[in-house]
């Protein structure tokens, strides 16, 4: 493949634009939602993992971005490839002008590449189309966004859709770089509680043949192999692509399999060779390839990973900056005082950090159990003269030496270091905010005897002694005056390093006969405060401890700029509680008042010892964020909320013992007339333990449920519990069936809805703090600006173009009466498209805007106040079921608040005018929850009296609808103002 790119020039224009993952937003805009999926798509559990495990949002999110574009390219395109191709194209030229055939296809002047390719595809003029390769889909996910269970959650997917025939029956083959990986793929694949009738099983790839010939139906295979082993001849561990190459009918999936060794190149060939039949899933946390960034289906890297919250917040020190006069051919790096200067600096902060953390653990409010900080320090070299693990260690036995804490702790150098610190303003390139998140005066007070105590373990300097291990694989460092090690040295061949320091300092070793492995058990030897290695151990290690790297002689070659990211994502992960959620306390506003506590440790703080790499460093991270977009935010109306109170609907899942209500409740599900004999026969003709075990096991209550199991598929309840449809060729099996209504009694059984107010409106309405403008850094930065002149009242609307100029593509304006300001409307919605996310761009929404306007005084209230909802992004939404019985949720386009005196009226209104069944199936889930005996419910808080009410539009007047609806739906504005005036006017 060519070199990385992530900018390329327009067809017509000299402008350049961004190349972002542009087949999301193709498939976001051609595709069908998931929710709107036909049910044998959508009948599957896209959320389970195991007993322990379910998946994060955005790992739902990747999940069914993945099916929504299986669906286009098997049930819309069938399998055309270049079909799929031509219409991806066209809307890559016509929305972006961006011409892909020219850009991504393989040209003769690439020869290895070319010759590779040339033997399997055609070639015409000399250049091989992209359309060959263009049945694939990649996810940019960060290091620590568990991509490794999505690819088995997508392995079980695959395997239930060949079983529905939904898909091509072809063979599912894994590869990833490292035995470790495989490991972890090997233990996820074991833990997961696979959906299918047969019984899946990993079989490496080299056994393919044997695998087949068993030809077992009972056994589901799925192959696996290491990704840089396969090549173009076969040897001891080396398997000849050619050889396994099954016609091109593979599903491929692979992690990080553009890593390895140098013919990772030729790799990428031989995957698109062998998936050509079939598709091609590419997992990276590191996509640079022009390639592989066009055709990400999800996208959720470094950048995204961190704004959501799922990561520590990223700051770097910039001594390169302010020693870059000194760079030169002759001084690429800084001189022995100033690496001195760093270290002490790593050591102080260190010091704070360990202090901030004790001090959050002990809060019985807060009632955390945060990690206990640590520093890594990463090299390149081991064990020769001059390695980098060797400088390190070098330098923190001196400093922790009695003569080094004499000269550098106890003098002015500890002071410098730490004003130095302290005057510091770290680099923040995924977010505007320019706080160090330290607090500079606790910094200060740090002593020389924190450091000692805190990092060094011990009250007085000494002398350093190696603590070996049984393995030979890693050695512990402490000082002579302490009982504890304060630092693991992990290194490939740690033994020989070991004992080259011994002999260089004359270092006392002390033999360890326990078995012990400092390494493995890291989270749990928490008064190990640094780690010191190479760049080979941190590809394959997770924790959460990670507060401080220290990048040391890494390089600023491509695969020293992607190992520097893929370290970066891995000092990322944090997990405030065990087994608990992994987003940053500092994003709930419940914690907001231990913020100053909190801060320091969500914060990753990164130093290189090199001045080129740190730039690097940031160069590489600003990548990321260009490819994911840049973040703005829009501001809260204050001065139009005032003193009044945003109040918002909240409903709270509680424990429900009756079974009645259980049954009451539950939805009929659609099943064919064979399906649904099938399944009955099977559920009357097992015992309740074989229920039990094959769709009960580990579940609560499950007596009540496998009771349950049995009365709905009653034949007396047939037409009550089911809907039964005839003539029709759809079937999913009896298991299937069965799954779909143990789903069902699942969701149902233990729990019921309550309602209550929240005034917490700020928990639930969040869309408008973080709006992503995916644009040249030009174009998002005159758009910022924009917003920022709306809302300071220096215009009251400005018109902006997203592509090209002197067009008027996006509005930006001031309403007064919207919950934040400015709105953005997106008037011309093929121009801004998914450039611009989670604002105004729906013409109804944009045309009931309009329509409002007009009629804001017309209101006889108090008050009033709206806001546009974000679905999914927003917690404003009313649960309803939906054709098939699943739970949904409705999420309204625009929630209004209308105050009179002590009376407050909560509307919702979705005025783009939904289809009626779906409609009305969305009152029905309105109404269980805020209507009692056909009368709107009042709920009491403070000193109000608050009503819920639901309008929705027609978007085709003449359409008659049933008088239980009729109430719901608005003919015009005028209507809806009527309708809000009359509520205030009758009987409250």
């Amino acid at each position: 493949m060519p070199a990385s790119v992530t900018r390329r020039k327009t067809k017509n224009r000299n402008d350049e634009v961004k190349i972002t993952p542009l087949l999301r937003e193709f498939i976001d805009e051609y595709a069908p939602s998931y929710e709107e999926l036909s049910r044998e798509w959508k009948d599957i559990d896209i959320e389970g993992f195991s007993k322990e495990k379910r998946l994060w949002d955005f790992q739902v999110e990747a999940i069914k971005f993945a099916i929504r574009a299986l669906y286009y390219y098997y049930a819309v395109k069938n399998a055309d490839k270049f079909s799929f191709w031509e219409e991806f194209k066209y809307y890559c030229l016509e929305r972006y002008d961006l011409d892909i055939d020219e850009l991504l296809s393989i040209k003769a002047s690439d020869r290895e590449v070319f010759s590779i390719l040339s033997s399997f595809f055609p070639s015409i003029e000399d250049k091989i189309s992209f359309g060959n390769f263009c049945n694939r889909m990649g996810f940019w996910m960060a290091t620590g966004s568990g991509k490794t269970l999505l690819i088995v959650k997508l392995i079980d997917i695959l395997a239930t859709y060949m079983e529905r025939g939904l898909i091509p029956k072809k063979d599912i083959l894994f590869l990833t770089y490292r035995d470790d990986l495989i490991e972890q793929f090997e233990r996820h694949f074991a833990e997961y509680k696979f959906s299918i009738s047969r019984t899946p099983k990993l079989f490496e790839l080299k056994d393919f043949g044997k695998a087949k010939e068993l030809n077992d139906f009972l056994v589901f295979p799925v192959f696996y192999y290491r990704s840089n082993n396969i090549k173009d001849r076969q040897g001891d561990k080396t398997l000849d692509f050619k050889d396994y190459d099954n016609k091109g009918n593979w599903y491929i999936i692979l992690d990080e399999a553009h890593k390895g060794d140098k013919e990772s190149s030729k790799s990428q060939q031989y995957f698109s060779i062998l998936s050509r039949n079939g598709l091609l899933f590419n997992f990276s946390a590191t996509f640079t390839d022009v390639r592989d960034i066009l055709t990400t289906v999800y996208e959720f890297n470094l950048s995204s990973y961190i704004r959501e919250g799922y990561g520590k917040v990223l700051r770097i020190f910039d001594e390169n900056i302010k020693l870059s006069g000194k760079i030169s051919e002759d001084s690429p790096d800084f001189d022995r005082e100033e690496k001195e200067m760093i270290f002490l600096k790593i050591l102080i902060l260190l010091t704070y950090l360990k202090k901030k953390s004790r001090e959050l653990r002990a809060n019985k409010e807060l009632m955390v159990e945060y990690h206990s900080p640590l520093a890594v320090f990463l090299g390149n070299s081991v064990n020769i003269d001059d390695s980098d693990v060797k400088l390190i260690f070098e330098r923190l036995r001196f400093l922790s030496s009695k003569k080094g804490f004499e000269n550098y702790f106890n003098g002015n150098d500890f002071l410098k270091a730490k004003e130095s610190l302290i005057n510091s303003i770290p680099i923040h390139p995924l977010d505007e905010d320019n706080d160090p998140r330290f607090d500079k005066n606790e910094l200060y007070t740090v002593t020389p005897d924190d450091v000692l105590r805190e990092v060094f373990n011990a009250d007085t300097p000494g002398e350093i002694e190696i603590i070996t291990s049984n393995s030979g694989k890693e050695f512990a460092v402490k000082l002579m005056t302490s009982d504890k090690p304060f630092a693991l040295v992990k290194v490939g061949e740690a033994k020989r390093l070991a004992e080259m320091l011994v002999r260089e300092f004359g270092l006392r070793v002390q033999e360890r006969f326990e078995n012990i492995e400092y390494f493995a058990n890291l989270d749990e030897h928490d008064y190990v405060n640094m780690l010191i290695g190479s760049r080979a151990f941190y590809e394959g290690w997770d924790s959460n401890r990670p507060n401080i790297i220290v990048f040391v002689n890494i390089g600023t070659g491509e695969d020293a700029k992607k190992f520097v990211l893929q370290s970066i994502g891995r000092g990322l992960r944090i997990q405030p509680t065990k087994n608990g959620n992994r987003k940053r306390l500092e994003m709930d506003k419940r914690f907001r008042r231990y913020i100053d506590i909190i801060k320091p440790i969500e914060t990753l703080f990164v130093w290189g010892t090199k001045k080129d790499v740190i730039q690097k460093i940031v160069e590489g991270v600003k990548t990321l964020k260009e490819s994911s977009g840049t973040q703005v935010s829009l501001y809260k109306n204050e001065p139009r909320i005032a003193n009044n109170r945003i109040f918002i609907p909240v409903l709270v899942k509680v424990p429900a013992q009756n079974d009645l209500d259980t049954i009451q409740r539950f939805h009929p599900i659609t099943l064919s007339e064979n399906d649904y004999t099938d399944a009955r026969n099977v559920v009357m003709s097992m015992s309740d333990e074989m229920l039990y075990f094959m769709f009960f096991l580990k579940s609560k209550n499950a007596v009540r449920k496998v009771g349950l199991l049995r009365e709905i598929f009653d034949e007396a309840n047939k037409e009550k519990y089911f809907i039964i449809e005839r003539n029709t060729n759809k079937h999913i099996g009896w298991y299937s069936a069965i799954r779909a209504v143990v789903k069902a009694i699942e969701r149902e059984v233990g729990y019921k809805y309550e309602l209550a107010l929240s005034s917490e409106d700020e928990e639930h309405i969040q869309h408008y703090k973080r709006i992503l403008i995916k644009l040249p850094e030009k174009t998002t930065e005159r758009i910022s600006e924009s917003i920022k002149k709306v809302y300071h009242g220096q215009r009251r609307q400005s018109f902006e173009p997203v592509v090209g100029e002197n067009r008027n593509d996006l509005l930006i304006r001031f309403l007064e009466e919207h919950y934040y300001v400015p709105v953005l409307e997106a008037l011309n919605r093929e121009a801004v498209g998914d450039k611009i996310l989670d604002i105004v761009k729906e013409k109804s929404e944009i045309d009931f805007i309009e329509e409002l306007i007009t009629v804001s005084d017309k209101f006889t209230v108090d008050w009033w106040l709206f806001s546009k909802i974000v679905e999914r992004k927003d917690k404003v939404f009313v649960p309803y079921r939906t054709k098939e019985g699943e739970e949904a949720y409705f999420y309204p386009d625009f929630i209004f608040w209308f105050r009179k005196g002590s009376k407050y009226l909560v509307a919702f209104v979705d005025p783009k005018g939904t289809e009626h069944a779906d409609a009305e199936r969305k009152i029905d889930g309105f109404e269980e929850l805020f209507v009692e005996n056909n009368t709107p419910k009042k709920l009491k808080t403070e000193e109000y009296e608050v009503k819920v009410r639901l309008f929705l539009y027609k978007s085709n007047k003449s359409i008659q609808t049933p008088k239980k609806y009729a109430d719901y739906w608005l003919n015009s504005i005028d209507d809806f103002v009527k309708r809000v005036n009359q509520e205030f006017e009758a009987d409250w």
